[in-house]
């Protein structure tokens, strides 16, 4: 009678993918990167990502991260910061302090940390960089 609102991490509406780190593959160090990125290995180290970032459910990731958008489906342990939206989908595991312009927290994701949302703020720092 009701349709399942949640949303397979598969399906994430985000733009093309033009980039991606494929299962199996493992990265250690830094990546800075734009457009739309998918994570579905190994990353330790720090990501500087200018656009959307995806890490799938078969995304790991050790880092600091900074993006302007984020989707996770797997699992992040590190710091985060998200100039926009910050989107937790069923199966995802954050352990980390995050600092965010908008949290989206799917039913079944798991978050670990604290989280600070300032839009205002995080769209002034990056404009004075």
């Amino acid at each position: 009678m009701f349709a399942s609102a949640k949303k397979p991490a598969e399906s994430v509406n985000y733009g093309k993918v033009q980039s991606i780190i494929g299962e199996g593959t493992e990265i250690k160090g830094a990546i800075h990167s734009t457009g739309v990125v998918r994570i579905d290995g190994y990353l330790e180290g720090t990501i500087e990502h200018s656009g959307e970032l995806i890490v799938g459910p078969k995304g790991r990731l050790v880092a600091t991260v900074k993006s302007t958008d984020l989707a996770i489906a797997g699992e992040l342990r590190g710091e985060v910061e998200v100039e926009g939206k910050l989107e937790l989908l069923a199966g995802a595991r954050l352990f980390g302090d995050i600092r965010c312009g908008h949290l989206v927290v799917h039913e079944g994701a798991i978050f670990n940390g604290r989280s600070l949302m300032a839009p205002n703020e995080l769209a002034a720092e990056k404009a004075r960089d």
